[in-house]
């Protein structure tokens, strides 16, 4: 066989695996996430928090292994949670959670079989800023409205008091007066 049939055999037989490749259906993917609004997932979600990683551990559960986060909460958005909490993810697959450490993150997170358990994937991760807007109570808006009415209180009290007395304020005068 003459070396250029040769090799247009071996480039045949090379695309012919090239495209067999392509057709198979492969067993790696990648975690498949639902592209649903924060909304709805924060809705579906136990609970919803923003905080930063400061340990990490690994595990096992039922022979599985599993990523311990704990996460030191930085702000409830839903749900109720402790100051820190440990966050169980599967190792080693796709889905797997990996977070820098203390780097603000936001974390939609399912309610696990034991008390204070809760389940997170690489699907929980979301904008901790866009979390805070979504699900974030405002902060403070008891004491605003206290604050307010105490002024408004006060402000009252001096004009009773003020048209009680029958004085007017001394105002300055027109120019040149």
């Amino acid at each position: 066989m003459s070396r250029a049939r040769a090799a247009g055999v071996l480039a045949a037989l090379l695309a012919c695996l090239g495209l067999l490749a392509l057709a198979a259906p492969g067993g790696a993917s990648a975690c498949v996430c639902e592209s649903a609004p924060l909304e709805e997932r924060l809705d579906r979600a136990d609970a919803a928090v923003v905080g930063r990683v400061v340990r990490e551990a690994e595990g096992e559960l039922n022979g599985a292994p599993q990523r311990l986060l704990t996460v030191e909460v930085d702000q409830r958005v839903k749900g109720d949670v402790e100051r820190t909490i440990v966050v169980r993810s599967p190792s080693r697959t796709d889905c797997e959670l990996r977070l820098q450490r203390d780097t603000a993150v936001g974390l939609l997170l399912t309610r696990g079989a034991r008390e204070n358990e809760w389940l997170g994937s690489t699907c929980s991760v979301v904008e901790a800023g866009a979390l805070v807007v979504v699900g974030g109570e405002p902060r403070g808006g008891g004491i605003k409205v206290a604050v307010g009415v105490v002024i408004l209180l006060l402000v009252l009290a001096l004009s009773f008091v003020r048209l009680r007395r029958g004085s007017r304020p001394e105002l300055p005068g027109p120019p040149g007066a």
